[in-house]
């Protein structure tokens, strides 16, 4: 089913068995200064009470809009991308279950967003903001990750550093041509990559801007259930690469074929100097 967002912005949010946190990431969303938007959530197939709590905010707000589909349990990536398929609006945001958005978040991403079309009319561009860390109880771990952190996000635009590692996809906000163009060139059958926002930011540097809002808007939760943090946190420590250095390489090869075939990159050798130059720019918090 396709919907027509009738406000500008269309905030997308992909949950799965989100109970424990969703009804206070959707209340920051309700929250917001900004009023032009319109929020599409869809449940992956949850087992808990979230599809009772979506229902309860679908019937309190005209503006809370559940995507039907009879297609189940897709998985983050493809939840999110089933959203991005579903809604056409001028303007998309990510929202996870689990965060917390600060009240000035969309206008201010809005603001700088609409600045740069200013500046590049007719241009696929991509606007993501700094944010905080916080425990399971929103107790603050890191108030800026981009300035605790000492990474300086201007310098992670450039496609060859493929700036899916740095753009967290509830952190932005794209026009419709960073959609269109995600839908058009979408990444091979079977290969899957880092994640829909990594997918979105590639597109974003390809063929158009990436910009950073300097200001940490939203609250990102660590918890034990944290989809990314499960897949990824052991995985990037230095300990298991070296002990799983072919594995890694693999992973970066099918990371590589994936990006190459779709969008052209070069020669996997120069995906590897990029790679080299990536680690050395950045200092992960995790």
């Amino acid at each position: 089913m396709r919907y027509i967002s009738p406000e500008p912005i269309a905030v997308l949010l992909a949950v799965y068995n989100g109970e424990k946190y969703l009804r206070e990431q959707i209340d920051s969303i309700l929250a917001q200064t900004n009023h032009d938007w319109v929020l599409y959530i869809r449940d992956d197939a949850s087992t808990d009470s979230t599809p009772e709590i979506i229902a309860d905010y679908c019937q309190k707000y005209d503006n809370i809009v559940k995507i039907g589909d009879d297609r189940g349990n897709l998985g983050c990536y493809e939840n999110f991308r089933e959203l991005l398929r579903s809604v056409e609006a001028d303007y998309y945001m990510f929202s996870d279950a689990d965060d917390v958005w600060l009240p000035e978040k969309i206008q201010a991403s809005f603001d700088f967003l609409h600045k740069q079309e200013g500046a590049y009319p007719h241009t696929p561009l991509l606007v993501h903001c700094d944010k905080s860390h916080a425990d399971a109880e929103l107790n603050i771990i890191h108030k800026s990750v981009w300035s605790d952190s000492a990474m300086d996000p201007d310098s992670w635009t450039k496609f060859e550093l493929l700036p899916m590692h740095i753009v967290g996809g509830a952190c932005s906000i794209f026009n419709r041509r960073v959609r269109d163009l995600s839908l058009e060139s979408p990444p091979p059958p079977n290969i899957m990559p880092v994640s829909h926002d990594g997918w979105a930011a590639l597109i974003a540097a390809k063929f158009g801007k990436i910009f950073a809002l300097r200001d940490p808007l939203l609250i990102y939760r660590y918890h034990g259930s944290n989809t990314t943090v499960r897949i990824n946190q052991a995985k990037r420590s230095v300990s298991y690469r070296l002990a799983h250095l072919c594995g890694t390489l693999g992973e970066h090869y099918k990371k590589y074929k994936m990006v190459n075939s779709v969008l052209g990159y070069g020669s996997f050798g120069k995906y590897v100097y990029y790679r080299i130059v990536a680690y050395r720019k950045s200092k992960r918090i995790r």
